[in-house]
């Protein structure tokens, strides 16, 4: 039992002993990570990154990352046992110090040398080849040449401590060149250095380029290599099977790769001196020759311009270089290159890119427009066979030529059009028509291939451009043009609503369906015989109705033309008597008199017609001003009565005290304007002995707001019935001896209907003819909870000489000026005449301050205006500017002209013709209170 016991002793002791252990080891050392579908253990390889490394490392690690050093690095870990990759950072010389001290694992493209390989490990086979050269800005025709003493007492650039630099300034110290080095640390920072012009040139690796740069001299080269720490022996193991596997699945990749990244756009940012002096010589235009109907390549649009993707061709060499091109379209091959072999063009595409064939042709073609890919459309289900009988056109840039070189064993046989190229393939004749995929639309919409198979080939054919022999500088051009347009040459590029296959698809449906469109366009021919009818109809209508309005405009202005001459007549008439009868005092205050009540019935007439221009135009401001509407009544009926007892009528108040109290916010100008309009009818429409009763009320409303009621009845003519309906309409009024009896425009009522609506009240009407008529107005209003004293509204000319005030007059219409200067200096005011703004404001600004007591400011003068003329006053460094009163003078009448008279800083408005008793009720106002705000 003891035995037993202390067996269980030990062993518990054991299995702590190993527990603990287990704790600590998975402490201490993290569990290896696994990929997730397999049992593979994976290995974390730290690699190092160069910065600013186009085209070999493009990308910062954590974002996108691409070029042919990294598709390398991830094909290689394809190839390894579990491999990932983190990323580390920096300069060359600092990815090398860190691989040295087993800080990085893995180092791609380093080149072999003894000293490295005393630190390093090296991969069995080099990853490529790397060639070294001298690069330059592609306009250095100096350098271009060929001679290496060009590079005498330049600055050149080149990176620290790496192959290319070693090999470079050896290069150049054999040549016996002399120049200024200056290092760079990274390969794109070498580039911009040279595109800024900090350097002359650069010595680079061909592992990258820049369109602003072209090799000038080669200088040497080297294989480069993977390289790890002396440490990991194991990452090169995988790396040696890896490479291995790699060559045996594709000897050429790593040139392929390569290949997709480099090279070719170097020094394709700009011509060369050659290149420029061709161009000079061409007079900077090149004619560029295409073929038609061969969207989404190229086409000739309906404005006789050329379209599709490989027009971008044309505009590249436009907004790159400058260069003027030319387009001319043609229908064949046979008929473009006949015009390139004579000079007409200068270059033809889209060509089929074979070097054997533009040999036989006598031509030289340009780097590669793009890669086609191509579809068979085929009768049999057997494509092989039907690709030993192809039919094709000579139109299509999948010619004859091109289609013997892809199939040698094929019969191909040319046709003038793809109607007869189909005819064939519908009759046997020919079994397959191969065409560019991005086309098959296209020709599937001009021509039914419901019957036929469409296989894609793994067959492609490239595009490029022809150009005659002996012409380098313009092929350099062509290629720097296709170069710097890129993807945009793509067909896929192009969008496919602009085909012409759009049109072509409309009518292949309208033939498929043909019975049923028939039967679509007669219902809607019928619908639109309907339809004309209807409108035939309604425009008879309408014409009658502007028949209707034309005539009523044409009465009113004929009706306009005698009102105002009729006051005009009777004030010039007025003066031949009183120059007839001169010196007679008592016939010159009589013809005074009446001389003022017909200028103020045309001013009524003028103000009318303004006024309901205003409304019809949308253009009508409303006040929102605190006023005391029982004030407001009470002036008004004064006003009025004077009126009616002159006439022998009685006028009554029947008002009733408001409801809510007499203070409100609303529009008093136009509450005002509807009284008087509505009473001067009562008065005028009356009879000699009859009566007017004003009655008015308010009553509350929710919302802190009253409705103002108020009724103007008469004892007068009254209206028929049948007016009653047209009462508000523009120009009316009953009975053709109305304006010869009443003095009426016919515009009042709409007036103020309109400005009640806008008011949002309601007025109603109801009248017997003979008997007399009431009015029935209501208006809701704001209550002013917090009313003030209200100055009087009736001005007072206070009792204060107006002598030696010095007033600034701007007026441009002399009459008018030699009017209100006689008046004013007729009180003793001292005037200084202004012909306009400007006038004005030199006239104040050239007088001390404190010279004007006021400045009386018309508002529409030649030049600067009388509102801009207030605010360069009140904008001007003048001790006076900002308090002396501007008062405005103008024939600009209403309620929103007062307004932008204050809202450019004058003081206040006065409406032409001037009542003189208000001015000088403000000019005696200014003088007792001094320069302050009206």
């Amino acid at each position: 039992m003891r035995a037993a016991t202390v067996l269980r002793s030990v062993i518990c002791r054991a299995l702590v002993v190993a527990l603990t252990a287990l704790t600590v080891l998975s402490a201490v050392a993290p569990a290896p990570a696994f990929a997730a579908d397999s049992d593979q253990q994976v290995k974390t390889v730290r690699v190092g990154w160069l910065v600013n490394n186009e085209g070999f490392q493009d990308g910062t690690p954590g974002e996108r990352l691409s070029g042919w050093g990294y598709e390398y690095l991830q094909t290689l870990s394809y190839y390894t046992p579990g491999w990932r990759y983190e990323y580390v950072t920096g300069t060359f010389t600092e990815l090398m110090d860190m691989l040295e001290a087993g800080e990085i694992d893995l180092m791609p493209n380093i080149s072999y040398s003894e000293e490295r390989a005393q630190k390093l490990l090296f991969s069995s086979n080099p990853e490529g080849t790397e060639r070294y050269y001298i690069y330059a800005k592609p306009d250095r025709d100096d350098l271009a040449k060929g001679d290496p003493q060009a590079l005498q007492g330049l600055t050149i650039g080149c990176n620290s401590g790496v192959m290319q630099t070693f090999v470079g300034q050896q290069w150049l110290a054999n040549e016996g060149i002399t120049c200024t080095y200056k290092e760079i640390d990274t390969g794109s920072a070498l580039f911009d250095a040279l595109a800024n012009n900090e350097v002359d040139a650069i010595i680079m690796n061909d592992t990258t380029s820049s369109p602003s740069a072209s090799p000038m001299f080669y200088i040497g080269s080297s294989d480069y290599y993977f390289a790890v720490p002396k440490s990991r022996p194991d990452l090169m193991d995988d790396i040696n099977a890896a490479m291995s596997a790699i060559a045996r699945v594709n000897p050429r990749y790593i040139d392929e790769v390569k290949s997709n990244y480099s090279a070719q756009s170097s020094g394709s940012s700009s011509l060369n001196g050659p290149e420029r002096s061709w161009l000079k010589a061409n007079g900077n235009t090149i004619t560029l020759g295409y073929i038609t109907g061969k969207l989404p390549y190229c086409n000739e649009d309906e404005n006789g311009e050329m379209e599709g993707s490989l027009a971008s061709l044309a505009t590249t060499l436009h907004d790159k270089f400058g260069i003027t091109v030319k387009t001319v379209p043609f229908d064949s091959y046979k008929m473009m290159s006949k015009a390139l072999s004579k000079g007409s063009i200068d270059v033809a595409l889209p060509v089929y890119r074979d070097y054997w064939f533009a040999e036989q042709s006598g031509v030289v073609q340009s780097v590669s427009l793009g890669t086609v890919s191509l579809t068979a459309i085929h009768t049999d289900g057997n494509l092989n066979k039907d690709l030993q009988n192809i039919a094709c056109t000579k139109s299509s840039f999948v010619n004859q030529n091109v289609l013997e070189s892809l199939f040698p064993t094929a019969t191909v046989t040319e046709y003038q059009s793809d109607d007869e190229a189909f005819d064939a393939l519908r009759k046997g004749t020919a079994h397959c028509i191969v065409a560019p995929s991005s086309r098959i639309k296209t020709i599937g919409d001009r021509h039914d291939l419901e019957g036929y198979e469409t296989v894609e080939l793994p067959d492609t054919c490239e595009l490029s451009c022809w150009i005659s022999r002996g012409k380098p500088e313009l092929l350099g051009i062509i290629n720097k043009g296709i170069i710097n347009a890129g993807e945009s040459l793509s067909a896929s590029n192009y969008s496919s609503t602009s085909y012409t296959a759009q049109e072509s698809n409309t009518l292949q449906f309208l033939y498929r369906n043909r019975a049923a469109v028939a039967a679509t366009l007669i219902g809607m021919l019928s619908v639109g015989i309907v339809l004309l009818i209807w409108a035939l109809a309604r425009a008879r209508t309408e014409r009658k109705k502007a028949d209707a309005a034309n005539a009523a405009k044409t009465a009113f202005l004929t009706r306009m033309s005698h009102d105002i001459r009729t006051p005009l007549n009777g004030i010039l008439g007025l003066i031949e008597i009183e120059e007839l009868k001169e010196g007679d005092i008592q016939v010159a205050r009589e013809s005074r008199a009446k001389a003022r009540v017909a200028a103020n019935h045309l001013l009524s007439l003028i103000n009318d017609i303004l006024e309901m221009g205003k409304i019809e135009d949308r253009k009508l401001t409303l006040e929102h001003t605190p006023f005391n509407l029982k004030e407001l009544c009470d002036n008004t009926l004064v006003l009025c009565k004077l009126r009616a007892s002159s006439n022998g009528i009685t006028m009554q108040d029947n008002s009733l005290p408001y409801a809510t109290g007499p203070y409100m916010i609303g529009s008093p100008t136009h509450i005002r304007q509807i009284m008087i309009n509505l009473l001067d009818n009562s008065i005028k429409y009356n009879k000699h002995g009859g009566s007017v009763t004003f009655s008015s009320k308010t009553k509350p409303l929710d919302n802190g707001r009253a409705l103002f009621c108020f009724s103007v009845s008469d004892t007068g003519i009254g209206m028929t019935p049948k007016f009653l309906k047209h009462i508000y309409e523009p120009f009316a009024q009953e009975g053709d001896d109305a304006r010869s009896r009443f003095q009426g425009t016919g515009m009042g009522m709409p007036i103020v209907k309109s400005l009640i609506e806008l008011m949002g009240g309601t007025i109603e009407v109801t009248s017997e003819l003979h008997v007399g008529t009431s009015f029935y107005v209501e208006i809701p209003l704001d209550i002013d909870k917090n009313p003030q004293a209200r100055a009087n509204t009736v001005e007072r000319a206070l009792d204060c000489s107006l002598a030696n005030m010095n007033v600034l007059l701007a007026e441009d219409n002399e009459l008018n000026a030699e009017i209100a200067q006689a008046l004013l200096e007729s009180e003793g005011v001292v005037v200084t005449r202004a012909a306009n703004g400007n006038e004005a404001v030199d006239l104040y600004l050239s007088h001390p301050a404190g010279s004007f007591d006021a400045i009386l400011m018309d508002i529409m003068m030649p030049g600067m205006d009388g509102y801009e003329a207030t605010r360069a006053i009140r904008l001007s460094e003048k001790v006076d500017a900002a308090d002396i009163p501007i008062i405005a003078l103008t024939a600009n009448a209403f309620a929103e002209d007062a307004q932008a008279a204050h809202a450019a800083g004058m003081n206040a408005h006065l409406s032409k013709p001037i009542d003189f008793n208000k001015l000088k009720n403000i000019l005696a106002r200014i003088k007792k209170n001094g320069s302050v705000s009206l």
